[in-house]
């Protein structure tokens, strides 16, 4: 199967309350953009423990240097391949992060404040 112009989906990993989102990343990517949104779980877990900044940065950290190391022996390859990756962890990332807020800002839409109120 040819899945050079099919999206990367970030899919529900938490629930039913999380549809799947088409991203602007090749499926050929799917396995990054899947590792980014797990990370993104991850700082979910340790709300306490990290600020999203840190997370985010020690989450890429860890993601580029497996990719770095799976790519070690192709070295043409290294580093479009590699910013493809780091692109998609990112989407991944951040799209599960978005998935959360715009659940939490439903949550809270109910109750409107003044900012949401003049934003709308």
């Amino acid at each position: 199967m040819n899945n050079s112009n099919q999206p990367a989906l970030l899919v529900n990993l938490a629930g039913a309350h999380l549809p799947p989102v088409a991203l602007s990343v090749p499926a050929q990517f799917q396995f990054c953009v899947d590792a980014g949104a797990v990370a993104a779980v991850g700082f979910f877990d340790d709300l306490t423990t990290l600020g999203l900044h840190d997370h985010v940065a020690a989450a890429m950290h860890v993601f580029f240097r497996s990719v770095r190391s799976v790519t070690v022996d192709e070295p043409d390859l290294v580093p479009a391949f590699v910013q493809s990756c780091t692109d998609a962890f990112a989407a991944g990332y951040l799209g599960r992060i978005q998935q959360e807020l715009r659940l939490f800002h439903r949550k809270n839409s109910t109750a409107a404040s003044p900012y949401a109120r003049a934003v709308h």
